[in-house]
């Protein structure tokens, strides 16, 4: 009889060791997305869950946090649990534009790096029945008319960075006027509530093919594959005037090893998946990093952030 209660009491030991043991993921993870539903940050994210939970193994359920210029989803983030069961977007110059105004409570030690995505380059619109027709015309239209207004991200974010080189190659004065996401920002635009937009080629790219948006010119060395048709504004004779952000994933710092490499894992065949590639055709303008190299890049913008924050401060 001894000997039979020792069988059953193992026993029972082993099978509470293996539950504990099991696998990750046992539930649906969270991806918490700093941004309103329908942004460009939003929609890499749900194409990423979509087309990652095959290699994950779970789904991944999307945690819209939109405010204070991505604060508070950055914060969610890395003051989530570290047991492999949230992790998040984050996406620039906001990230760094934060620390270096001390304006955040993390830091960018405060997070494991998962991946880069997106690099999206700046895009200069106005509503698609504006007289304004080109970049000429735009600084021609403020000189001539006062009170012109920009819609922008607000502060610190790559579309005032945006918006205030555009204002010193062209010699003019725009008043921003900061949205809480890109949805609000083409609205503004859209609804001719504001004289020119600043956002990223992504986010407008669809209102520009509908006529609804003009796109001046995209801010960058050359044209984008997205939107061939329109001129860099190298091109147009203004190398300085570019501008964009980068959009990846991470977790809060000291994730569990074993759930962040498998996250890790997911990132990388999921980018190589033909139909997460099919799917992101013409929708999210790739480029690739390994956590090393994200972490890397961000640690080069946040030195220059910082040097861009003393001499002009926002």
């Amino acid at each position: 009889m001894k000997k039979l209660f020792a069988v059953l009491a193992f026993v029972a030991v082993a099978g509470c060791a293996g539950a504990a043991a099991a696998a990750y993921p046992e539930k649906p993870v969270h991806v918490i997305v700093p941004s309103e539903a329908g942004g460009g940050t939003d929609t890499m994210a749900r194409l990423l869950a979509k087309f990652g939970e095959k290699y994950l193994g779970a789904p991944m359920v999307i945690d819209n946090l939109p405010g204070a210029g991505g604060q508070i989803g950055f914060q969610a983030i890395a003051n989530a649990k570290k047991d492999g069961y949230t992790f998040g977007c984050l996406y620039t110059p906001h990230l760094t534009a934060h620390v270096s105004a001390k304006r955040a409570q993390y830091t960018l030690a405060s997070f494991d790096y998962v991946g880069n995505l997106v690099t999206d380059p700046g895009a200069i619109v106005v509503p698609g029945n504006s007289p304004i027709m080109d970049l000429k015309g735009l600084a021609e239209f403020v000189k001539n008319n006062e009170n012109c207004t920009a819609s922008t991200s607000g502060p610190g974010g790559d579309d005032d960075f945006a918006r205030l080189a555009a204002e010193a190659d062209l010699g003019i004065k725009l008043r921003p006027v900061p949205s809480k996401g890109s949805s609000a920002a083409k609205a503004n635009v859209m609804g001719g509530h504001v004289t020119v937009g600043f956002m990223n080629v992504s986010q407008v790219e669809a209102q520009v093919r509908s006529g609804e948006m003009r796109c001046l010119a995209v801010m960058a060395g050359k044209r984008s594959d997205m939107m061939p048709d329109v001129p860099c504004t190298a091109e147009l004779g203004y190398p300085k005037m570019v501008s964009d952000s980068s959009r990846g994933f991470a977790a809060p710092a000291g994730m569990d090893a074993e759930a962040l490499a498998k996250i890790r894992e997911m990132f990388t065949k999921t980018i190589a998946d033909p139909e997460f590639q099919a799917a992101a055709k013409g929708v999210l303008l790739i480029n690739e990093m390994n956590g090393d190299e994200y972490k890397a890049y961000l640690e080069a913008l946040q030195a220059a952030t910082d040097k861009a924050y003393e001499v002009a401060p926002w």
